[in-house]
């Protein structure tokens, strides 16, 4: 009955994860969108660029793919084709309910972070902290439904995920990572530097026991995030991620996400505590 009912919650949560069907504000035309001969968006134009001469990686983008794995055959009608998959030798793609799924032979676990992960989805995954209304890991923001506004400024990049309201400071000053044992942070801490038209995000100091998946598989306070983000044109970015954690991983491992520019929307306001009352179907014993 347990797994009934939580299967049941996160069906449910996915089913509000989907903004882009759901009428909230009135459209608002998106300033400065490159335009084809007929007037449609451009989305194979360049990558626009700031007034300081990097990539400019503002605006609203969402999962290239929004459903869930194993939530149905098909595309959703009204989602845009789908790349290719990777080559062989090629960054596989990471995927909403296991990082590792498109990793020859699954994510590198130690044993003890097989042990963890296979413990969390033993107890039907009711500890993940989207469905408990707490910020989520980087790569389950990376791959949630919902939609995230990244703004940009010369020093400065936050990330704003509707998903439980999430918002991710990147800080593009030149300063170091704190080495004054801070406290860990849900999401890290995160500077970032550009490598030619490809801003290299490192990100340390995180809280420990964290969910990289659905699944569970884990992250912890030793872990150390590398997200390389690549607008390759107008309507698409790519964000290339390493991730390094020797007590849940016996080498670091790098995966794909690819998202996909929206236009003349906003972020729909969530608050994922209000009104929450699926806690009260769940028995402890």
């Amino acid at each position: 009955m347990k797994t009934l009912l939580w299967t049941a919650g996160l069906a449910a949560l996915m089913a509000m994860a989907a903004p882009s069907l759901l009428a909230q504000w009135p459209d608002y035309p998106t300033r400065d969108v490159p335009r084809t001969l007929d007037g449609e968006p451009d989305l194979e134009a360049p990558a626009p660029r700031t007034h300081w001469g990097t990539v400019d990686l503002s605006g609203i983008w969402e999962n290239r793919r929004r459903r869930p794995q194993g939530a149905g055959d098909g595309p959703e009608p009204d989602a845009p084709p789908q790349p290719p998959p990777p080559p062989p030798d090629g960054i596989p793609n990471a995927t909403f309910f296991d990082i590792g799924a498109n990793i020859d032979g699954g994510a590198p676990y130690t044993e003890w972070g097989a042990a963890v992960r296979d413990e969390r989805m033993a107890d039907n995954m009711k500890d993940n902290p989207d469905a408990n209304c707490l910020p989520m890991g980087h790569m389950q923001f990376h791959l949630h439904p919902q939609p995230r506004r990244i703004v940009q400024t010369e020093d400065l990049m936050v990330m704003i995920y509707e998903g439980n309201a999430g918002i991710r400071e990147i800080f593009l000053d030149g300063r170091p990572s704190p080495d004054n044992d801070p406290q860990p942070w849900w999401y890290g801490y995160s500077t970032g530097r550009w490598e030619g038209d490809t801003l290299v995000v490192t990100t340390t100091h995180f809280r420990d026991e964290g969910w990289l998946d659905v699944n569970g598989s884990p992250l912890t306070d030793g872990g150390v995030i590398t997200e390389r983000f690549t607008r390759t044109n107008y309507g698409s970015m790519e964000i290339v991620v390493t991730i390094e954690d020797p007590m849940a991983y016996t080498e670091p491992f790098t995966v794909k996400v690819n998202h996909q520019i929206m236009l003349d929307t906003a972020l729909i306001e969530f608050v994922c505590i209000e009104n929450e009352k699926s806690t009260q179907y769940f028995d402890p014993d």
